[in-house]
């Protein structure tokens, strides 16, 4: 049984799709309010027992500066998590990565709410005239295999 690969399904809507593992589902997929040709996709791991393992993708007109998109959220998570309580850093400089044929500039982070720590990473990249970032976090035992799931998002992604 260890060796069955975990089962695999493809979300697609309005000429986007990306590959999602067994569990793994589309809370929401809709416009950005006040943001022209956007999306915000958020996707939860709904496994059975499973602790808040998540991702959020948005796509917006391209920015073509990949840092400077890095850092606006970088800033928006800081007041984000602040907001919730929550202590927030980052665990490394920003490191560019490839996944299939994107091109992606990525930095870990952390928070902390009392003594439960969440880890995840801020991805961005360019890709069909958009600018996709991707903020994923998961309790700290969970994150090796929920970066795995969006570097397998990523990687999957297409637009028709």
């Amino acid at each position: 049984m260890a060796n069955k690969k975990p089962e695999k399904h493809i979300y697609a809507k309005d000429g986007l799709s990306f590959e999602l593992p067994q569990y793994w589902e589309v809370e929401k997929d809709r416009p950005i309010d006040g943001v022209a040709d956007s999306r915000f996709i958020s996707v939860s791991n709904n496994e059975p027992f499973a602790d808040d393992s998540y991702f959020i993708l948005t796509a917006v007109k391209s920015a073509k500066n990949l840092r400077f998109t890095l850092d606006n959220l970088i800033k928006q998570s800081r007041v984000s998590f602040n907001k919730r309580k929550m202590q927030f850093g980052l665990l490394s400089q920003p490191k560019p990565l490839v996944f299939g044929q994107h091109k992606v500039l990525r930095v870990g982070f952390e928070t902390k709410v009392i003594t439960t720590r969440h880890k995840g990473c801020l991805s961005v990249f360019e890709y069909a005239d958009k600018t996709y970032s991707v903020i994923s976090s998961a309790e700290f035992k969970d994150s090796k295999e929920n970066i795995a799931v969006v570097d397998a998002v990523i990687k999957s992604l297409k637009v028709n």
